[in-house]
């Protein structure tokens, strides 16, 4: 797991304008909106109605991740090769100079391929292209699934202190064991004793809660009594090693 870094952006933020004009340009202003549309219509992005932020949807993150997992740790005679087959260039060499030149990053490959993918109609080359150069500078929204308090590396501490006892889930994104942690979610929440607060995290966002509770992976769990950390576990929490934890931690040992 590695520190996330905060790229959500506003709708009305410049570094969305890829029309390569100045923020202020009525034209570039135009065109990006339009781009932004496109991408919002085709359910690539969402834009939340009450912050404006704009992030991709799990739709679309779905869909990237197939391209994610073809191309992040490819070589790079693969990742050249795959350029030049895409934009049907003459040679790996030519697609090389090609990504060196413009300064394609695998991130924008990546995301050229899913949108292509998640259309229902394909835009033109270079629309796409710089689709995904807007799409390579989003972020997801929250993994945190919406059954449990939403926290972060700034709201956790006060969470954990004004309870007598909480648990804070840990999520990520692409995570398979997390996905199927949120098929179980109301099974899990009712392996939960009564009067036990449960929030939950993006573990990437929160090098902090990471550190204080020495959690390097998720899903995760931490299972707090007094504010203080008392259980930690990562992996998958079926119900039943939920219950068993909140056992020991809650009823055998001094946090009940």
């Amino acid at each position: 797991m590695t520190d996330g870094i905060d790229s959500q952006h506003e709708r009305n933020d410049p570094d969305v304008d890829t029309s390569g004009n100045a923020s202020d340009d009525t034209s570039g202003d135009s065109d990006a909106e339009a781009l932004l549309d496109a991408l919002v219509e085709g359910g690539v992005v969402s834009i939340d109605s009450e912050t404006t932020a704009v992030t991709t949807t799990a739709a679309f993150e779905d869909t990237r991740s197939v391209y994610h997992d073809s191309y992040a740790d490819a070589s790079a005679e693969r990742f050249h090769g795959s350029v030049a087959e895409v934009f049907d260039l003459d040679s790996t060499d030519a697609a090389a100079e090609r990504v060196d030149d413009l300064g394609v990053t695998r991130e924008e490959f990546v995301g050229y391929l899913a949108i292509d993918a998640h259309l229902d109609r394909s835009p033109s080359t270079a629309t796409l292209a710089r689709m995904a150069h807007v799409v390579s500078e989003l972020r997801p929204g929250t993994p945190v699934p919406d059954a449990v308090v939403e926290l972060d590396d700034g709201s956790y501490e006060e969470f954990v202190s004004s309870h007598d006892r909480a648990i804070v889930t840990v999520w990520k994104h692409h995570c398979d064991p997390c996905e199927a942690m949120k098929d179980d979610i109301e099974d899990i929440l009712a392996a939960v004793p009564e009067g036990v607060a449960v929030g939950g995290l993006d573990g990437e966002d929160s090098p902090k809660f990471r550190r204080a509770t020495d959690i390097d992976a998720a899903p995760a769990l931490a299972l707090f009594a007094d504010g203080d950390l008392r259980e930690a576990f990562t992996g998958r929490a079926t119900p039943d090693r939920v219950a068993a934890a909140c056992t020991e931690v809650y009823e055998d040992g001094d946090g009940a």
